[in-house]
């Protein structure tokens, strides 16, 4: 690797700083890349646009006569920051602007919003700080995806990057893309160019002339003649426009420097553009260009792409980098670059262009009380989504949510706090029936899936084991939402399936004789979710988990191919028949499908109907308890029959269209199994303190502990009082 001598300023005075090779100067970005409000600007800052000042003061850069020594000089230097960057030292501290950010600071004007008019950018930590994102994406061979908040002046920076190389470099191929044409011709972005092209050309030492020289095409070049003979002069440098609404593919053939798609939160076709690019911008493994995606959350449906590349940075070969600003309760987690609404939110930026995040924050939060009262619930959550304080509020639903969310965040918090014990297992058939195997594999914990994950199989997550090796036909129903296929790169849909333990009135004769009643609530009790390359895998686990648990089974239709292996395998006396999925027959749904098994899922069925159920069940108080003059201290709610957290969060994100295996599935069971409860009444059982003293004995042999142990038993005296106190200890 060649060495970088990089400019430098420290004390009042320039020098230069030499890398021996790129890996020591990527040890010295690392650590100086920290996060907006923290890199500690002081007075320094104000050299970092210095040539800017003097040319808005004095109406040029450099006062030496044309072609002098002092003039050559001049324009050599800045030639040489532009395409080195520049490091300024000061106090112990250290910043380096990058070539792109140092040149648009300087030489590269923009209508300024705030002071509604042409000059030069102010300096801004938010800029600066994605500006060192894409230099160490581009150091680590990796690709840039950046979500931003509004109003960042993300095109005109972009459009300064290419200029950069344009101007500069020679050889280079450098393409902008969009979804839509406007985003890109001379009403959007190339407007951008067509003034930096000018403002160079009239203001610095270098000219560059361009031929071809239109929208969306220029070549670095000029036409000259020799003799009889036209050749061309020039550094051969490219710059090309492309709009994917037609074709996701249109113009990325050939090599490429950079490519930068605008406005890419609204760009459905954008992954397919970037597959096909990637080849133009590697040499066999060496990475020779990069990708950049930068842009606000538009449409949710045409922003997939971009949020995939933000979730899921390792699979897509995005630069990833640590934030923690992935929710509200400030989960960390590894993604691509987010700049949120806090960051450079005028006025509260310091002097020496620092955020001032906390006070950000707080003046966000007092205008979002104000928005709360004034809007409506949609208008709210769209003005949130393009004013974002984390990841989830970019990508959040707009419309207001069928699901309680309140309610669904405490659930889920208490998940994440291990209120719910569980088991990751595998289970295999043997001579004795089936055995029940701990695992190390895990289950899959990422929503939406990521397409391209290779392994997709996941574990069976048990919450309660069955209740017995044979329990009672009709003591659990389950749910399964199937796959039509095994291996796939290209979808998201997973196999899934949900267990439930349904709800049983126990009769108990304690030592003294007398009788007391309860009700074991009904809860979900395992799940699996996942595929195999091999469909019969897939078939053979979910007959396994309804065998274990002896399980009266609802199954989507719409896919009949595991309807057909349980019939194969002369096992549909575990198939619930259509006639008796009642809520089919309170719609009138189903009538024409012909299939004897399972629910087939219509394009309203799950939306306008089992929704419904999956809401009430959630929302049911299945416990209140009263204070001496019956009012109502503290409820629990039926969310706290929902121990898995992947189930919680496709809730959270739900809206129509979305793809929520779980959910489906889950809704479905619900449905079911409430329609049934209220036409057949509770399972019963009976049993003695004896009974009851035996089997408390074995589960304190258990080392595993149920994860309902939050959620307790009504009890009441036979001919007496019914009382309301707590469901507790479940055992």
């Amino acid at each position: 690797m060649m060495s970088r001598i990089i400019p430098t300023y420290e004390l009042g005075a320039w020098t230069t700083t030499e890398f021996k090779d790129d890996q020591e100067f990527q040890e010295y970005i690392y650590d100086i890349f920290k996060e907006p409000g923290k890199y500690e600007f002081d007075e320094t800052a104000y050299l970092f646009n210095a040539e800017a000042k003097r040319f808005n003061e004095e109406g040029l850069y450099c006062s030496a006569p044309f072609r002098s020594k002092d003039f050559m000089a001049y324009w050599d230097d800045q030639k040489n920051k532009c395409r080195q960057g520049v490091i300024y030292n000061n106090n112990g501290r250290s910043w380096f602007l990058t070539r792109d950010y140092y040149m648009w600071l300087n030489f590269l004007p923009i209508f300024d919003k705030e002071e509604k008019k042409y000059g030069f950018a102010k300096v801004r930590d938010a800029q600066y700080h994605m500006a060192l994102y894409e230099l160490l994406a581009e150091l680590n061979n990796q690709h840039s995806a950046i979500l931003k908040k509004r109003q960042i002046a993300s095109s005109y920076f972009h459009m300064g990057k290419l200029i950069n190389t344009y101007w500069f470099e020679e050889g280079a191929t450098l393409k902008i893309g969009a979804s839509l044409k406007d985003y890109i011709n001379d009403k959007g972005s190339w407007k951008f160019l067509d003034e930096y092209k000018t403002f160079l050309n009239e203001h610095t030492a270098w000219y560059r002339p361009s031929n071809p020289e239109k929208v969306l095409l220029w070549q670095q070049q000029i036409e000259v003649k020799i003799g009889n003979r036209k050749t061309s002069r020039g550094l051969k440098s490219k710059i090309q426009g492309a709009s994917f609404e037609k074709n996701a593919t249109t113009g990325v053939g050939g090599p490429c420097s950079y490519f930068f798609h605008e406005e890419a939160g609204i760009a459905p076709k954008m992954m397919q553009t970037y597959e096909y690019l990637r080849p133009a911008m590697s040499s066999g493994m060496v990475t020779t260009g990069m990708f950049i995606a930068a842009g606000s959350v538009g449409d949710l449906e045409q922003c997939n792409p971009l949020k995939d590349m933000i979730l899921n940075p390792v699979a897509n070969d995005i630069y990833a980098v640590e934030t923690n600003l992935m929710d509200a309760d400030g989960t960390t987690a590894m993604a691509g670059l987010f700049i949120p609404e806090q960051w450079s939110m005028p006025p509260y930026i310091d002097a020496y262009g620092n955020s001032e995040i906390e006070e950000a924050l707080v003046a966000i939060d007092l205008e979002r009380s104000r928005w709360k009262n004034e809007l409506g619930a949609e208008q709210f959550q769209l003005r949130i989504s393009q004013k974002p304080k984390n990841i989830a509020e970019a990508f959040a639903y707009r419309k207001a949510s069928v699901f309680p969310q309140g309610i669904l965040a405490k659930q889920l918090k208490k998940i994440e706090e291990k209120e719910y014990p569980y088991e990751l297992i595998e289970l295999e058939k043997e001579q004795d029936g089936i055995v029940a195997k701990r695992t190390r594999k895990l289950p899959i914990s990422e929503f939406p899936v990521n397409k391209k994950q290779t392994d997709k199989t996941g574990s069976i997550v048990v919450w309660e084991r069955p209740a017995a090796k044979r329990p009672a036909f009709g003591a659990y129903y389950a749910s399964i939402d199937p796959v039509s296929e095994g291996k796939t790169t290209t979808s998201d849909s997973l196999c899934s399936i949900y267990v439930y333990k349904n709800a049983t009135e126990v009769t108990r004769t304690i030592a003294s004789g007398e009788v007391e009643q309860f009700i074991e609530k009904d809860k979900i009790v395992a799940a699996w979710c996942g595929r195999f390359d091999d469909i019969n895998k897939t078939h053979e686990k979910l007959e396994l988990i309804i065998e274990w648990y002896n399980a009266w089974t609802i199954v989507e239709n719409n896919i009949s191919l595991f309807i057909q292996h349980m019939i194969a395998r002369k096992k549909q006396k575990y198939l619930v028949p259509k006639q008796q999925i009642l809520f089919l027959k309170d719609l009138g749904s189903n009538r024409t499908v012909y299939q004897e098994y399972g629910w087939k899922n219509t394009g309203t069925l799950f939306k306008s109907h089992l929704i419904s159920y999956a809401i009430e069940f959630i929302r049911e108080a299945i416990d209140e308890e009263l204070d001496d003059e019956g009012n109502v201290m503290s409820q629990t709610l039926g969310v706290e029959r929902i121990p898995d957290p992947m189930l919680i969060k496709e809730m959270l994100a739900y809206y129509p269209g979305l793809n929520v295996d779980r959910l489906v599935t889950f809704g479905a069971l619900i449905a079911f199994a409430k329609i049934q409860q209220s036409n057949r009444g509770y399972t019963k059982r009976r049993e003695s303190d004896s009974q009851s003293l035996v089997n408390s004995e074995k589960i304190s042999k258990l080392k595993y502990t149920s994860a309902f142990k939050n959620i307790g038993r009504k009890k009441s005296s036979m001919g007496g009082r019914t009382g309301r106190t707590g469901f507790k200890n479940i055992k």
